[in-house]
Formats: structure tokens, sequence, C-alpha cells
């Protein structure tokens, strides 16, 4: 007996989730180098910063081919404060770190969040309805260990400021998204971290031809409190950085961006032997202030 064999179509069903990727852009490149701070003292830190410099400039222009222009000057003098909850440090437990800084007799303050992750970085919100106020992610290059090349990404906003620095009230006004998030009370209170009031003597004008970007080269001097003549400073630190606020860089460019920072790293006599960030020597400078 003949059967008839009934196929059934088969439907295949495909279900496509659209799911909102972030990608965010890091619009500042910025690579650090502590330097050794007893080279540099208050007196004659304009002739050592310059010394420097001319050693820096021929081994920079050697390893990418392109000329290093201009000249190192002070370009500002700030004061600087950090700021976070006495004994707990609750600031600096979440990644976070907040810092006020005084400029010809104007407050700026600075939300700052870091990861070696830049997705996570970028999920942090450190918005400000502050009218001034700036936000950008930025991937820090520095030296850790034995490692040469070490990335962390910063999300922050600097924001102008007319409060005087207290409470948590003083962060939450100017980032209300950051209180939504963690929700830590306006009344919790604030101290100056390490009690330690910065003098920082910025020096600028030097800039290295990456190709379609220009990199602005600086010399940071962080001194405890107003130095005296003899006065060496707490951190002594080397940097260039490049802005792009589409991200659109080359291939070239960070790569000449990479060999200029592998050279500055070979000038032993001036490099720091144990290096740390600018945030962390804060921290450090009174080591019972986030325990006792």
């Amino acid at each position: 007996m003949n059967k008839k064999i009934c196929i059934l179509p088969v439907v295949s069903l495909v279900f496509i989730s659209h799911i909102s990727m972030a990608n965010p852009d890091v619009t500042s490149r910025e690579y650090k180098l502590l330097l050794e701070p007893s080279l540099f003292d208050h007196a004659s830190e304009a002739a050592q910063v310059n010394n420097y410099f001319s050693t820096l400039k021929p081994i920079i222009e050697q390893a990418i081919a392109r000329d290093v222009t201009g000249t190192m000057s002070l370009d500002k003098t700030r004061t600087v404060k950090f700021f976070d909850t006495h004994a707990s440090c609750q600031l600096k437990q979440l990644g976070y770190a907040f810092r006020e800084r005084i400029y010809n007799g104007n407050s700026e303050v600075t939300l700052k969040f870091r990861s070696p992750d830049r997705y996570i970085a970028d999920f942090e919100n450190v918005s400000s309805p502050t009218q001034g106020a700036k936000t950008k992610l930025e991937a820090d290059m520095g030296v850790k260990g034995s490692n040469p090349f070490n990335v962390v990404y910063s999300h922050s906003t600097k924001a102008p400021n007319t409060r005087t620095i207290n409470n948590f009230k003083d962060i939450n006004t100017h980032f209300p998204e950051f209180e939504s998030t963690y929700g830590l009370s306006d009344a919790v209170p604030l101290a100056q971290v390490g009690n330690l009031t910065i003098t920082e003597q910025v020096y600028k004008g030097a800039h290295i031809d990456l190709g379609s970007f220009d990199a602005e080269l600086s010399i940071t001097l962080w001194y405890a409190g107003t130095p005296l003549a003899n006065t060496l400073p707490l951190i002594a630190e080397a940097s260039f950085k490049y802005e792009d606020n589409s991200a659109d860089y080359s291939k070239k460019v960070v790569q000449r961006a990479k060999l200029a920072f592998e050279g500055m790293q070979t000038i032993n006599a001036w490099n720091a032997t144990n290096a740390t960030t600018k945030t962390q020597s804060v921290y450090q400078y009174n080591p019972n202030f986030c325990t006792q």
C-alpha cells in the first residue's frame, strides 16, 4: 500500500535583540611619568625644569623623527586640596577622588572616577548642571612596577565653585547624579585628605609634533604648603597630552606618542624609582587619614 508522506514546512524564527551598547570616546590621552623630586627645589626650579627639558627634547625628537618646539616657563601657580571622609575614605573606596583647585582666587572642583576598564569608567555618571562644567573621558598612560605602559581610564568633570567644602552637600550640589547613585547624605562631613594643602607649580610652553596632533608638554611640581627657597617638592611629574572631541586618532599619532613616552623612560638620571600617582601620594602623605 502506498503511503503518502506529508512534509511540513519548517519555520525558523530568528529573534534579533537590539541591545544598546556603549562605545565611549576617549577624548583625551595623557602620558605621565614621575621624576625624582630631589632634583628640584623651589629657588631654582625654573632652571631645573629647563635642564630636564634640554635633556628630554633630543631624545623624543630622535624617537619619533619629528620636532619638539617651544620652551618651558611657569604657566600657573595653584592651590590644590583633596577631600574625603576621615577614618573611612568612602570616596577612595568607591574609586573616586574629589579635589579643589584655587587659581587667582577662583575655586574649581573636580570629581574623578578611575578604572582600568574604559567602559566601567564611562558608565559612572559624573555630569554636573553647574554652568561652565566640563566633562572628559581620558586615558592616563603611566608606569606601574615593571609595566612600562600601564593604562587607566578616568571619567571626570570640573566645575566652577563658590562653595566652602565642608560636607557631601558640596559634592552633591555640583554632581546630583553621583548623589542619586550612591546616596551619600548631604550631612556626611568631608575632611581635607592628610590635612595637606598643595602648592602646584605648572610649567608649559613646549609641544611635541605627533603628526595630525600636537601634544602639550607639562612639568608639574607639588609642594606641601607654601614652599620656601630650598623646599623640595613632594612630587615632580613630566607629562604630555593631546585631545580630540571626536577621538579620531590615527595609527601614526598613537604610535609616535608611545615612542615618545618610551624615550622619556630612558632618562634614568631624572626618573623616580618608586613611581605612584599624584592622588595616591596625597593619600599616602598621612597614611592614618583613612584608618584613624
